[in-house]
């Protein structure tokens, strides 16, 4: 705390405490509360230019003794609290002092430090006062930092890192091949995840039009389901104010030769082209959205064809990574109609495109950026969705909504892994408050919920499937949530019956939290959740093959569970012209049943190598524990203002049934330590330890810039399958000897500068992986090198 502060503080205590002790003293008193009109208790009063102060108790109610000479003058009472913005009340003193003056406050919270958020809870709360850890992702990290695709703003959330496009929160999952996701991706409270595969698709997600992104970091399955065993990404978009919005931003870019020289087998400069617009707009009592995205992205990889090194075009995709692709979406909402309380709408997001993706190099050091053969896919992809809803607010203030999605999705594979879905998802929910029945800061949510997808696919072949599957999920859910001056409790309960094809499988879920303010903008939680996952149609029924590596089905495959239990503290901070919040806590999760994409011997001797491949099997029980700390803030000066958002992840996850054997052939057994490349300490396979996680931005009148930087440490473990194919002489990858040259993994810098050109124009210049690191997170797969933008931005509001 800096020094003037606490001096301060110091001269508000002991101006309080000598106005106690007279008993004929002249008093401002007043009330400080928040903008919802809770009380705040250590509010800071201030008498600017004065040694003078006070602070607020309990009811939030402060008192401060006016001094003889004060008399005649014009004070300027100032007001504070830790993450709200500070109020200025001015007051002209009578030459007679008055017994007793009331003068009120109400601040307002600073938006980034303590945003509203939807996901905790399924209400509006603030993010201090939610009983579980969760980041907020504001759209200008998003916009800035040139993101074509979601997940490359995700990776500076602390706590949050991907495998090939999967997401990891705090080490929950591994890598599954994109099936069986343990994080629920939300777009407006619906889940956008694929019927039949479980994961996103997470170009299709709407950047142009983000309101925020919330992240809940541990299981809440009570809240949003199966799939959400680690945790929620919610993508919200927003509707138009009283002023007309209009967004085009255009970016080009080209990717960097990478560090190794002999792996550039290709001579043109592989380029990336994006286009995005945004139109929102009130007319009348409708509020209208309409936005679209148009990209070309040669990606970093090398041409599928070393003969045909074609010069950049948007519109094809002729390189291993390359995307082309183009989306609409529009909203329209009916924001008052003739049935008081009623709102209603429909949305819809349709994308096409085509992409070129690789899951395994062909060769290191020379082709690492090249593809093994048949381990490439070509996809053209129709994904798109439509979702109708229904709010109405009843005279009892009975909240109603019905909301549905149609979610339509094909992935045309030139591979036979070609795949298809309809989805069908309708919530209704109801939510009260219980003052009416004398239970003052009480709120019930509950709901019930049906799911259907309808798969067809040769994908999904396997076992007894024709490649015609059906998932079916029936729920319902109640959270209550209790509100006292400074405590906030909150618990639910879910029961969820899953179905895949003849399958069956339900189970209850519980959860419970609390958070209990502590002192000025201290908060501290603790919080109980159980999570409940039924296998996805892929992990049950995948049959296909990359090259000669196999990967198998498994109809026996169970259900998952987990329970997570978290200890947070938060508190806020006030350094000079900085204001933010710190935040730490310690978490741990176990598993049963544990779902794991392995590696083993699971076909007949007459198979492609002989029946070794891949499969999803129960691995039995693991264990995740660590660590976290976070800082979120702002500093604000006369001419600058700077924001920093920052965190560091800890993670042990180890399995606790090391010996199991999960072979379904009793001939060729499999444990967790006969298929790990490293079994030290009994580390679960594709986790990294350590995640750091820093983002800074400054703006300025006329200028802005911003900083990020991220590292996780090397993989401790992985399936020794990757090793034992080039002792067999199966393949020639050369993936021992890379990871013996590079035993660790680097820090990567990103960086942006940019100016206003006028009141409307903004042009920027953004570079990702600033030092061109070089550097594969999953053995096998490179990531991206330098990618160097520029973009430019028209907005009128």
């Amino acid at each position: 705390m800096a020094s003037n502060q606490i001096l301060k503080w110091w001269a508000c205590a002991a101006t309080l405490w000598m106005g106690w002790g007279t008993a004929h003293a002249q008093l401002v008193t007043g009330m400080v509360k928040d903008h919802e009109g809770q009380p705040l208790p250590n509010a800071t009063v201030l008498v600017a230019g004065r040694q003078a102060g006070a602070f607020s108790d309990e009811q939030g109610v402060y008192r401060l003794e006016l001094k003889a000479d004060w008399a005649g003058q014009t004070l300027s009472l100032q007001c504070s609290f830790i993450g709200f913005q500070t109020a200025t009340y001015s007051w002209k003193v009578p030459q007679t002092l008055p017994p007793r003056t009331q003068i009120d406050f109400t601040l307002s919270p600073y938006e980034n430090l303590s945003p509203v958020v939807v996901s905790a809870g399924r209400f509006a709360q603030r993010s201090a006062e939610v009983t579980v850890s969760m980041e907020v992702l504001p759209p200008r990290l998003v916009e800035q930092r040139g993101t074509t695709s979601l997940e490359n703003a995700l990776e500076q959330t602390p706590g949050v890192s991907f495998v090939d496009g999967e997401p990891q929160i705090r080490s929950g999952s591994g890598f599954s091949y994109g099936a069986g996701s343990r994080v629920m991706i939300l777009v407006d409270e619906l889940p956008i995840l694929s019927g039949d595969a479980g994961r996103p698709s997470w170009g299709f997600l709407p950047l142009e039009n983000l309101e925020q992104v919330e992240v809940i970091k541990g299981a809440s399955s009570v809240l949003y389901g199966s799939s959400a065993l680690s945790g929620v990404i919610h993508v919200r978009t927003r509707f138009p104010d009283a002023r007309p919005l209009t967004r085009i931003t255009v970016q080009h870019g080209a990717y960097s030769p990478p560090r190794s020289a002999q792996a550039r087998t290709w001579t043109t400069v592989p380029q990336l082209a994006n286009v995005r617009f945004l139109h929102s707009q009130r007319l009348g009592t409708w509020d209208v959205v309409l936005g679209g995205n148009l990209l070309g992205d040669d990606g970093h990889l090398a041409p599928a064809d070393s003969t045909q090194d074609r010069p950049f075009n948007p519109f094809t995709v002729d390189r291993f990574a390359a995307t082309s692709q183009a989306r609409l979406n529009a909203a329209l909402r009916k924001r008052e109609s003739r049935v008081a309380g009623l709102v209603y709408g429909v949305g819809g997001n349709w994308q096409f495109g085509e992409s070129l993706n690789t899951l395994i190099w062909d060769r290191a050091p020379d082709r690492i950026y090249g593809s093994y053969e048949g381990a490439s896919t070509r996809t053209e992809q129709l994904i798109g969705t439509v979702d109708p809803y229904v709010q109405y607010l009843s005279p009892g203030d009975f909240k109603h909504s019905l909301r549905g999605r149609w979610q339509h999705l094909v992935n045309a594979n030139n591979n036979s892994q070609s795949n298809a879905s309809n989805v069908y998802h309708a919530e209704y929910q109801l939510a009260f408050e219980g003052e009416r029945w004398g239970l003052k800061g009480l709120r019930v949510t509950g709901g019930g919920l049906g799911q259907w997808a309808f798969s067809n696919a040769e994908l999904y072949s396997g076992g007894s499937s024709d490649g015609n599957n059906r998932a079916m999920t029936l729920g319902a859910y109640a959270q209550l949530d209790q509100s006292w001056k400074r405590t906030k409790l909150s618990g639910g309960v879910r029961y969820e019956v899953f179905q895949v094809n003849s399958v069956r499988a339900s189970k209850p879920v519980f959860r419970a939290g609390v958070n209990q303010a502590i002192g000025q903008a201290g908060y501290l939680r603790a919080s109980y959740g159980q999570g409940f996952r039924f296998p996805t149609i892929a992990e049950r029924y995948i049959r296909t093959g990359l090259g000669s590596l196999q990967i198998y089905p498994n109809e026996n495959l169970l259900p998952e569970f987990a329970q997570a239990w978290e200890v947070g503290f938060k508190q806020g901070l006030r350094l000079g012209g900085f204001q933010g919040f710190v935040d730490v806590a310690v978490f741990r999760q176990d598993f049963d049943q544990f779902i794991e994409f392995t590696f083993g011997q699971w076909g007949l001797p007459s198979d492609p190598i002989v029946g070794l491949g891949f499969m999803s099997v129960n691995t039995g029980s693991s264990r995740v524990t660590g660590a976290e700390g976070s800082v979120t803030g702002r500093w604000k000066g006369e001419r600058l203002e700077v924001d920093v958002l920052a965190g560091y992840t800890y993670t042990r996850p180890v399995t606790l049934s090391p010996d199991l054997d999960y072979s379904p052939n009793p001939n060729y057994p499999a444990t967790y330590l006969s298929t790990s490349h490293d079994t030290t300490n009994y580390v679960l396979k594709y986790r990294s330890p350590h995640l750091v996680r820093m983002d800074v931005h400054v703006t300025a009148p006329r200028w802005f810039a911003g900083f990020s930087a991220r590292y996780q440490s090397q993989l401790d473990n992985f399936d020794q399958a990757f090793l034992q194919f080039e002792e067999y002489g199966f393949v020639q990858w050369g993936v021992g000897d890379w990871l013996a040259e590079h035993p660790r993994q680097p820090w990567v810098f990103d960086l942006r500068v940019g100016v206003p050109l006028a009141e409307a124009h903004r042009i920027s210049l953004v570079v990702n992986n600033v030092f061109n690191a070089e550097y594969s997170l999953r053995p096998l797969v490179m990531e991206s090198p330098r990618l160097t933008q520029l973009m430019y931005t028209y907005e009128i509001q």
